[in-house]
Parts: structure tokens; sequence; C-alpha cells
């Protein structure tokens, strides 16, 4: 695997994030999620939040919208929707003569 190189195919694409999406990633605390989307919705600056969470982050996207929904007092509705992503690894060789 060292006369290989992994090439980027495929990116997500580049859509904006729309101001009423919570993005959960791994490394970050559910109390701070927590304390975002309770801010987006007790300031009715949104009807709807939207939490996006992949990978290893899907477990504490669950755990943050149960969280909310239990601190809102049954005030919202949990509506999930999983999709999913392929994704294909390509490796292009780094020395001449060697095929993809």
């Amino acid at each position: 695997m060292e006369k290989y190189r992994r090439k980027v195919v495929g990116d997500e694409p580049a859509e904006p994030r729309q101001p009423n999406e919570i993005h959960i990633a791994t490394h970050g605390k559910i109390r701070d999620y927590v304390r975002d989307v309770l801010n987006l919705l007790k300031d009715r600056q949104h009807e709807q939040v939207v939490i996006v969470g992949r990978g290893k982050a899907i477990n504490k996207a669950v755990t943050v919208a149960e969280i909310t929904k239990r601190r809102m007092d049954g005030k919202v509705k949990q509506e999930p929707s999983i999709y999913h992503v392929q994704a294909t690894d390509v490796w292009e060789p780094v020395e001449d003569g060697l095929e993809r």
C-alpha cells in the first residue's frame, strides 16, 4: 500500500448550512448542543431545528434531540429522518506503471 495514495472522490456537497441546523460532532459536548437548540427554539427564531449527526455522532444527535424534547415539556415533537451516503475510495499509484 506504500505505492498508492488515497484520492478524495465526490466530497460533500458544498451547500451552505441553514441557520436552523445544528451539526453534531463527536468531540462536542452534549450540554452545549442542547443549549444551542434551546436558544433557537425559545427565542422563536425558528419553527423547527434540524439536528444533523454523521457516523459516530448519530448517537449523540439522538441524545441531544431527546434531552431537548424533555426540557421543552412536550412542546416540540421529533420527526427523525435517516439518510445514507455512499463513499468510494480511489487509490492512485505513486509510481509509474501501476494500475489504479
